[in-house]
């Protein structure tokens, strides 16, 4: 079942008078390929999908899936089908170059990232006790690090202040989560 936050469609309007409109379809087209890859290898592996939710943060489905092992897989398959989008970069540099940045972007040890989920499947394997301790810590270094390469690009680049807002937009999430370590159902960024 398909959900979309109302608030997507004035967000949506607002990119469409900010970005040109080829390098918004190409970032659009790299997101759904990113969450295709995510449902198939679900699907593939048994896995059951509940829902798929469209809101301004991006996109989330929650599925349950047997075992670490098949979640991790599920969790891995959005990044790796965005990073195989570089490989189209002789015939869509577009597509390849946002594939790209979400690619690694989602593979960041960030909850609720695609990364972020891989560490705490990481750490609970490993160190059952001490897991969420050690996933926090992870992301605030993260956090931090991220922060300060977005202040770089906004002052040192031409990125403007976008780098700020997207590091900004994900501490927030970071800070205002209720979601523990230990939860067993699988959300897939």
């Amino acid at each position: 079942m398909l959900q979309i936050d109302p608030m997507v469609y004035p967000f949506f309007a607002l990119l469409l008078l900010t970005i040109p409109l080829n390098w918004l379809a190409s970032a659009l087209f790299a997101g759904m390929i990113h969450e295709l890859c995510h449902m198939i290898v679900t699907h593939s592996l048994g896995g059951k999908i509940h829902f798929v939710r469209i809101d301004i943060g991006g996109a989330e489905i929650r599925a349950d899936v047997e075992g670490n092992g098949r979640s991790a897989l599920c969790i891995l398959a959005g990044p790796v089908g965005s990073l195989l989008l570089i490989f189209l970069c002789r015939w869509f540099p577009r597509l390849a170059i946002c594939g790209g940045i979400q690619g690694f972007f989602n593979l960041l040890p960030i909850y609720p990232l695609d990364g972020g989920q891989l560490l705490r499947i990481l750490t609970q394997a490993l160190w059952p006790d001490r897991a969420y301790t050690v996933c926090r810590g992870i992301e605030a270094v993260s956090l931090i690090g991220l922060a300060g390469i977005s202040a770089g690009l906004c002052v040192y680049s031409s990125a403007g202040i976008l780098p700020v807002l997207l590091s900004l937009s994900l501490i927030i999430k970071a800070i205002l989560r209720k979601k523990t370590c230990k939860r067993m159902i699988n959300r897939i960024q």
